[in-house]
This record gives C-alpha cells, structure tokens and sequence, in this order.
C-alpha cells in the first residue's frame, strides 16, 4: 500500500489534488482488497478474525506518515504512534503486521505524525477495514450491494476546485477545527445511494476533521442501531436522531421494504458540538457558536466558515440551527432475498463496574483550554512523556472519567482497547438543551471514541489486554490533537503509587 498524489474528478471542471492510498493484493484472496465504489478514499480492506494482516506501506509523500489502524488491537510499535520506529520518512517503507483479534465491526486507518495529522486526512488519506467473525455471519445480516459504506466528511474547495485547508496558525479556526461548507459522502459531492425495497445495512464513518453531525431522516424515520464502533449491540437499538463526531461509527440496519419505488429518502445533519456553558441554548436558538449551529457564519479562510457556511448546492441557509443534507437515498431495483432483523445480535457481555479496582476513586482526565490551547490534565503533548497517572495495568478494569472543562465538545479516542460508557452527568452551568442531545448517544456497546459535551462528566469502564506498551489517548478533533490535545499511556506499568482521582 502507497500514500501518494492523485488527481480525480470530484466536482465539474478542473481535477482536485488529493492524497490517496494506493493498493493491490500481494498474498490472499483478491476479494480482500476492494475499492470504494468511484471514491479516491480507501481502500476498503476485509478481514476475517483470527486472520494476519500484513501490508507492506510506502511513503510517497514529501513528508513524514504513519499509518494508524483505528479500534483494533495492535503490539506496540504497529500502532502508527509518531515517534520512533512508528514514523515513515519520504521515500521511506514499514511493515505493520499483527493478528486480527477484533470483533466484528468497521474499523478504519489513516495517519497519525505529530502536526500533520489534520492536513493528511482532509487531504484523502482515509481508509475502512472490516473485520467479519463466526458471530457475526450467523445473524445472515444483508451483504454485497446492501451492505453499504458511508463516509462522512466536509471540505471546502477554492475557485479551481482544489482544497482549501488552514494547516497553520493557532487561531479560532484550529480552536475550533477545521470545518468545510460542504458535505462530502464516499469523497463525493451531492451523493445519492440508491437501495433495494427490503433490509439494508449502513456503516456510517464520520471522517471529517472537526465536524459532529446530528442525524435524522428528513421524514422522521426511526434509526435502527446493529453496532457501533467495537462491533455489534447486544440487540438492536432505535433512536429517532444519532449523534456521530469524529472518528465513530454507526452500524445501521435500514429496512425500505414499505416503501416504494422511486420514494427518496433524506439523510439529513445539524452540527452539534460548540457552545459556550451557562446558558447558551440549542436546537434553532443559537448563534454562530451555538450548540446546533447548522454550519454557520464564522468567517474563515476567506468566507469559508469555520462552522462552515454550506454552499447553495448543499441546500444550507446558514442559518443558525439549519439541517443539511449529508446524503439522498433513492429506492431503485426488485426487493433482496428475505431477512429478519435479529432480535439478539450478540452475547458479548459489557464489563462491570463491579469488578474495577478504582470505582470509588476513577482515574481522571480533564479537557482543559489555556492560552489558546487545549490540554489533557494541564498537559500538552510530548512524544515520549508519560504521566504517573498515565500508567495502566494490564488485564485491569477500571474507572476513567473524562471531565470537559472547556466550551467545547471533545471526541475523546484511546488506542488499543474498546470501552464500555457507565454514565454521563451535566454540571448546572450548562444549560443547553441536555436531554436532546443525551438520547441521540448510542452508549450501550464498545466504543473507542466518546463525545464529551461541555461541562459533562463520562465514566468509562477501561481495559486493556493482550499488549504491553506505549499507546495513545487524545480529542479525535484532528486539529485539536495536532496542536497538543493528545498524550501517551504507559500500559503494563503498575502505575503504583500515582493518584488516580482528579
């Protein structure tokens, strides 16, 4: 696999400079290598649990890389971590070998070097990884052409249809991440999907850099959950919105048996995420910086927001509190064989916080913002630092809390392990609209990534297995981690006599 230049056809007129992942099967089945359907994303790479991946990656680029396998299980030192080792000079060639131990699920890559991060991604390096097991393949789940990848991102683009990013600086826009005025689906424009009239299953990827989406069917349509980022839910979910930020995943089951040939159907967005605490409000009420301020006004990079102002052909106004629409679902063709949403999808149980160590004193990590920054615990990052409080036991539950103090919602993602959400709570000051947005979470599965809005408190049942090492937590707002907001973790150190309370 090549991280390297590419120039495609994305909107009419002139080719757009991208960054890409080229790749072909050198040993294996062909089918475990696929493309996404006329996207410069990807590839797609599909692996059976308990299969060795082994991908032999070249850096084409004039820069460093790294490749980060996102949600899986990985030893220390194939973790795409960028210090050591871990980093691809140009020119330079990697081997990333490790078992597949993961559940079934989507997982994803992209890279991780220190400051580059936020530019290599908005720029096409991004890719899925599905990992398939015994569990999974019993629930007969709909596959091929109903089995559909979705990645969401926004990006801006200039006059001659190149990319506009802001890579530097440390102003409001690197705050608050970079965010696009227009919503790309597969690295496609205005995207349309067209699905059969029966079950369908959606995996849907937020990829953009700083953007949290509010989703909900323009005619009200209930979402069926199947899983979200470490696998499948025990049983089937619904919710009538789903919040999705950077860096999660929504496995969704989508029955269109009722509806006709022809019906289009709306997948429509609000941005949800910034807002001042105490008092600011939501759901239409808002200003530029409001909670669910639709993409916005904030002026960026001449006139492209930094909440973004959508474009005409998006259909945005810019109104504050305005939808979107992320994508179009046309329903075209004769009906799929028969399927029956399973009632129980999987016998995977949640850890429990009975059995953790610390429950009554939880290791704790506040989001703090200083002089124009965000810090972990007062801390930025440091490529070989790690905190007394920062080392972890192996083979150990325990409590983690992450506290948001800052006006700003944070997508918190840890390496090397899956976590089960124990509970959220809202401190006074903030009182935005809660209650909506608390019932949009899916937080009943594994997670690897976990929105902390301002002012909340999320404990988290943690554990990590299999692999001693250094690995990796930070806000997956890729500006954010860029410019600091990310740390190591020491795993497999006893961490004894370090406080583990905030």
């Amino acid at each position: 696999m090549k991280a390297t230049f590419a120039d495609v056809a994305i909107l009419p007129g002139a080719s757009t400079r991208v960054l890409t992942y080229q790749a072909r099967v050198l040993s294996g089945a062909a089918d475990q290598l696929q493309a996404i359907p006329g996207s410069y994303l990807g590839p797609i790479i599909r692996m059976a649990r308990g299969q060795r991946l082994r991908v032999n990656f070249i850096n084409d680029l004039p820069e460093d890389t790294t490749v980060h396998f996102h949600g899986l299980t990985i030893p220390e030192g194939m973790a795409g971590h960028p210090h050591g080792a871990d980093i691809v000079h140009e020119g330079g060639t990697f081997v990333y070998e490790f078992d597949i131990m993961d559940r079934a699920g989507l997982y994803f890559f992209h890279p991780h070097p220190h400051m580059r991060i936020g530019y290599q991604v908005y720029h096409g390096l991004a890719g899925l990884l599905y990992v398939t097991d015994e569990e999974e393949a019993a629930l007969e789940l709909p596959t091929g052409a109903q089995d559909v990848p979705v990645v969401i991102q926004d990006r801006t683009f200039d006059a001659n249809n190149q990319l506009v990013y802001n890579a530097g600086g440390m102003g409001m826009a690197m705050m608050m991440g970079f965010m696009g005025n227009r919503v790309l689906v597969n690295g496609r424009p205005d995207y349309e999907l067209s699905l059969a009239p029966g079950p369908n299953r959606l995996r849907l990827l937020n990829g953009s850099n700083a953007r949290t989406y509010m989703l909900t069917w323009q005619n009200d349509m209930p979402f069926t959950v199947l899983g979200t980022d470490g696998g499948l839910l025990r049983s089937p979910l619904t919710r009538d919105r789903l919040v999705l930020a950077p860096g999660e995943r929504l496995d969704l089951w989508v029955d269109l048996t009722s509806q006709k040939v022809g019906t289009e159907l709306v997948l429509q967005g609000q941005s949800l995420g910034y807002g001042m605490m105490g008092g600011m409000g939501m759901m239409g009420g808002m200003g530029n910086m409001g909670m669910m301020g639709g993409m916005g006004n904030m002026g960026m990079m001449g006139g492209t927001g930094a909440m973004g102002a959508m474009g005409s052909t998006t259909g945005m106004t810019g109104t504050s509190g305005a939808s979107f629409p992320v994508l179009r679902v046309r329903v075209e063709g004769s009906a799929p064989p028969a399927a029956t949403l399973p009632t129980t999808l999987s016998a995977k149980e949640r850890f429990r916080v009975e059995d953790a160590m610390n429950a009554a004193s939880p290791r704790t990590f506040r989001l703090e913002m200083a002089h124009m920054a965000f810090l972990i615990n007062g801390r930025s990052f440091d490529v070989e630092a790690v905190a007394e409080d920062e080392k972890i036991p192996l083979d150990t539950v325990e409590v983690w809390q992450y506290v948001n103090a800052t006006p700003v919602a944070h997508p918190m993602h840890i390496h090397n392990t899956q976590f089960n959400v124990l509970e959220r709570t809202i401190g006074a000051a903030s009182s935005y609209d809660y209650d909506t947005v608390r019932r949009a979470f899916v937080d009943e599965g594994w997670k690897d990534v976990v929105l902390v809005m301002p002012g909340e408190t999320v404990k988290l049942l943690v554990k990590f297995t299999t692999y001693s090492g250094m690995f990796m937590y930070h806000c997956h707002i890729l500006e954010h981690e860029d410019m600091g907001m990310m740390r190591n973790l020491m795993v497999g150190d006893s961490g004894a006599g370090h406080n583990m309370g905030g």
